[in-house]
């Protein structure tokens, strides 16, 4: 038997042999964009699918795969994982496309999808990096076949939530982990499965007057529960076919925040819990000045509480999974207290985590490229006209609008979940008048290179950012 980490009441521990176990202190962080694209961290507005088109469409196949490829290679190398090694981060987690790995649009001969070995490849590349600096990998699966939520991180195109509607997809997600598990049940530097990123049953009927920031209950669909309980029951006697040992990570409804659709007992003996914690996105008056650090800190705890008080009954460990805050638009002066109490809370409160995130180009990652990098000068470009908050903004006004000129009776419910179907409007429009042209302009050449520019050696650090890892957690 390997040694492994494996679930001991509501501890992880890793088996040193028959009969000894070690607790595991996890300290992470998020590799982020690098399987899948997210627009605001990489200034490039689009879901993940609409930004590898543009570049298919403007210069071709072997073009569009050479920059992705060089994206992937160059995002995340061996110094990236030796940095890392030097802060005493032990753990990596990793959001991807299911794209990557299954070729949705091929004929089948049967049941099972046509598997892509692109993606296998990224992620053996990956966890030879991990063997090799001792950190584990925890994969997680970012982008769910039709959208397991609404927003663009879900490689979500239109705002409606497919994957819950049907069968098959969720079929074909759960055979695809199965896969997954298969080919990597004997990796000791895997931590295990995060079966589905921030999962969000949007109700077909828009009714109730539930607060969508109420992290108790959110928005409910009286349905999810069923489906997310069926479909983590489905994906776990997919990956317990081939692997008994690693550890399953459930995320709760309503964007890992309601762990009411989780059955308890949890079945599986090997099954834990991870949430996100993102009090700023929550609570958006706490980046006002008004709030002196202790007083933040004291609503993160305040917040922290409620969403622990929801798993605690499950009796198992629980990981957070994403924590994170905006350095872009508020200043690393102002973020760094708060990244730094977030830290304080997960080793007081002794929860294994990986914030968000490591690399992106200068939003909220602890490593970008440099100002006078040609990413930096596209992203300038793009800033002129696009930014991840105008989007935003721009959608929920238009609903405001709808509501005053059309639906006076329209609920803060209905506005909410409208507004990311807004947003959709605006991703075509985005594509062909702010992307494109950017891309066109860089030249093809030029566009070509741009990866290098997020190369380890190429990129600038936050060093405060990053001194606070081996100053609260020790190397």
């Amino acid at each position: 038997m390997g040694h492994f980490v494996r679930v001991q009441g509501t501890d992880l521990v890793k088996q040193i042999d028959e009969t000894h176990t070690e607790k595991m202190h996890l300290v992470g962080i998020g590799l982020g964009s690098w399987l899948n694209m997210e627009h605001y961290m990489i200034d490039m507005p689009g879901c993940d699918s609409q930004i590898r088109r543009t570049v298919l469409q403007i210069w071709g196949a072997e073009t569009a795969d050479a920059f992705f490829d060089s994206f992937v290679r160059h995002f995340v190398g061996e110094a990236d994982f030796r940095y890392l090694s030097s802060l005493g981060i032990n753990l990596v987690r990793v959001p991807f496309n299911y794209r990557l790995f299954v070729d949705d649009q091929a004929p089948r001969t049967s049941e099972k999808p046509v598997y892509r070995e692109q993606g296998f490849a990224y992620m053996d590349y990956l966890l030879d990096l991990a063997e090799t600096y001792g950190i584990y990998v925890l994969p997680e699966l970012h982008t769910a076949p039709g959208g397991q939520n609404p927003d663009w991180h879900s490689d979500n195109e239109t705002g409606y939530t497919l994957f819950w509607q049907y069968g098959a997809l969720r079929r074909e997600f759960a055979l695809l982990w199965g896969e997954i598990a298969r080919r990597y049940k004997d990796r000791e530097y895997l931590l295990g499965y995060d079966l589905l990123n921030e999962p969000f049953v949007v109700p077909p009927l828009l009714t109730g007057s539930a607060d969508p920031k109420d992290l108790s209950t959110g928005i409910h669909n009286p349905e999810a529960g069923a489906m997310i309980a069926s479909l983590y029951a489905e994906c776990t006697a997919q990956i317990r076919r081939y692997d008994p040992n690693h550890v399953i990570f459930l995320e709760g409804d309503h964007f890992a925040a309601d762990f009411s659709c989780i059955p308890n007992p949890i079945p599986d003996e090997q099954t834990a819990l991870t949430f996100h914690f993102y009090p700023t996105v929550w609570q958006e008056d706490l980046y006002e000045e008004r709030y002196t650090d202790a007083q933040r800190e004291a609503v993160f705890r305040e917040i922290m509480d409620r969403l622990l008080s929801g798993m605690k009954p499950f009796h198992r460990p629980f990981l957070c999974g994403e924590a994170g805050y905006e350095i872009r638009t508020q200043g690393l002066s102002k973020v760094l207290p708060m990244i730094r109490s977030t830290l304080q809370i997960f080793k007081d409160l002794d929860i294994p985590f990986t914030l968000w995130s490591y690399k992106d180009t200068g939003f909220m990652g602890m490593v970008f490229p440099r100002e006078d990098s040609a990413w930096a000068k596209f992203a300038g470009v793009i800033g002129k006209r696009w930014s991840h908050h105008w989007e935003m903004d721009y959608a929920k006004d238009l609903m405001e609008r709808i509501r005053k000129e059309a639906f006076p009776e329209m609920t803060e419910d209905e506005k909410y979940i409208l507004h990311f179907r807004q947003r959709a409007v605006l991703y075509p429009l985005e594509e062909k008048y702010i992307l494109k042209p950017a891309i066109e302009e860089m030249g093809k050449e030029a566009f070509l290179k741009m990866p290098e520019d997020l190369a380890f050696e190429n990129c600038a650090k936050h060093e405060r950012f990053a001194a606070l890892f081996p100053e609260i957690f020790g190397v």
